[in-house]
């Protein structure tokens, strides 16, 4: 049987300003998509950040992700997950190209001792078709300003699966702001999830209520805690 991908009891973080999610109590099971729910302050970014291990819940949190016990382990568990759609942490740069987001991104991954191969068009399309599937994919030379809401956000899920995690956290994706379009998102990432026998696990979260109705996703709602 294979261990949940994430487990936690009486999760919960506070602040200087009072307490900014939780307690909560969830098991996430490796290879599927959980849908983190939640009206703005409810600390829905903190949530994916703390179960990323790059936020350190409160003492008496019990906190479990990959086999690894946070925040004790926080550097093995980052190690193996990959963040997307965090404001201040994976922004794209307007003016720059799509191939060399994919060339910075390949070079910070890549060993001291191994250069990084030049993005021309062949190395972008391996890098997006995973994430992008049937949709067509962006040119080596397109500039990130030309990309709609939908191609920029898959675009950085794309930059987050090149480190080949087995946890996918991606932030805010009402950020995709017409719902028929923000579906696309969705789409892709629950074939995302547990693909071709793998056991990648995604953690996405959104404000709409009704995001996940009709659908086999894991719902976890969060609400803004009381001071």
């Amino acid at each position: 049987m294979t261990a949940p991908a994430v487990t936690a009891l009486a999760l919960q973080l506070h602040g200087e300003r009072g307490p900014v999610f939780g307690p909560v109590d969830l098991e996430i099971a490796a290879g599927t998509l959980t849908l983190v729910q939640g009206p703005q302050g409810a600390g829905r970014t903190s949530l994916l950040l703390t179960l990323a291990g790059r936020m350190v819940p409160d003492p008496a949190s019990d906190l479990v992700v990959l086999g690894h016990r946070l925040p004790a382990q926080r550097t093995l568990t980052q190690r193996q997950v990959a963040l997307a759609g965090f404001t201040g942490i994976d922004e794209l740069d307007d003016s720059v190209t799509v191939g060399d987001h994919v060339r910075e991104r390949l070079a910070w991954l890549a060993p001291w001792y191994r250069r990084a191969p030049r993005a021309d068009q062949a190395v972008v399309d391996r890098v997006l078709a995973p994430v992008f599937g049937d949709l067509p994919l962006p040119s080596v030379d397109t500039v990130v300003w030309h990309l709609d809401e939908v191609e920029a956000l898959l675009l950085r899920i794309a930059l987050a699966m090149a480190q080949r995690p087995r946890l996918l956290v991606v932030d805010d994706v009402d950020q995709v702001h017409d719902r028929a379009r923000r579906r696309t998102v969705w789409d892709r990432l629950d074939a995302l999830a547990g693909n071709a026998g793998t056991d990648l696990t995604v953690v996405a979260s959104c404000a709409d209520p009704d995001e996940a109705v009709g659908t086999r996703w894991t719902v976890l709602p969060v609400s803004a805690p009381t001071l």
